[in-house]
């Protein structure tokens, strides 16, 4: 009789079951189904698709991405690519930055910006950068630094000539290796900015690049 009674018990829940079989079997139960999960997706999802919209006219994605791609396409795609081309060069040369060396280039940047009374974040934001952006410019930045390294040289002679010609510009509160020091620097990144210009077309030029858009 228990046994009886405990099959008897559990006969509900399996009738339950098959009836929610059932009904899942029925085209006129399914596609409803479907349709309310596609629209829950759709609302979460709907800035994957849906920039904005206007009066209740809909401006997609696609529409501004093609707008963005018009005004700025041809700049971002030769970023992207120069990037790629300067990671590739230094994987190959075995060069890499480490952590140590982007958070000690942070700090120097946050501190400059200190000083003239703003903060990293409210300039990144002004310029419509990310934190992850601005690391990989500084990472870029670095890298190419360290391949170029031995092609950058600032002679003492041209330190002298530069200070010689300029000598009205600097502070007077400056001692002689400050200035210096400092004039060498900025040698260095003249010549850098040169040089880089050079190395990242040639990298451009070597390197086999195809293109599938036009701008």
């Amino acid at each position: 009789m228990a046994a009886r009674k405990g099959i008897k018990e559990a006969s509900p829940e399996l009738t339950n079951q098959s009836l929610l079989t059932d009904k899942l079997k029925k085209p006129k139960f399914f596609i409803p189904l479907i349709v309310i999960v596609l629209a829950v997706i759709a609302f979460f999802l709907k800035g994957l698709f849906i920039a904005a919209l206007v009066n209740g006219q809909p401006i997609t994605r696609l529409t501004l991405i093609a707008e963005l791609e018009k005004q700025g396409g041809k700049q971002a795609l030769t970023a992207l690519v120069n990037q790629s081309l300067i990671l590739q060069e230094a994987k190959k040369k075995n060069v890499s930055v480490s952590q140590k060396e982007l958070d000690a280039a942070t700090k120097q940047i946050e501190d400059s910006l200190k000083k003239q009374g703003q903060s990293l974040d409210a300039a990144l934001a002004i310029q419509g950068f990310t934190k992850e952006d601005f690391l990989m410019q500084i990472k870029l930045k670095t890298l190419v630094e360290k391949l170029l390294v031995s092609e950058i040289k600032v002679t003492d002679k041209e330190v002298t000539d530069y200070i010689e010609k300029n000598k009205s510009t600097f502070p007077t509160n400056l001692k002689e290796d400050e200035i210096k020091r400092e004039v060498k620097q900025q040698l260095e990144q003249q010549k850098l900015a040169t040089k880089s210009q050079e190395w990242i077309a040639n990298l451009n030029k070597n390197a086999k690049i195809n293109y599938f858009v036009n701008y």
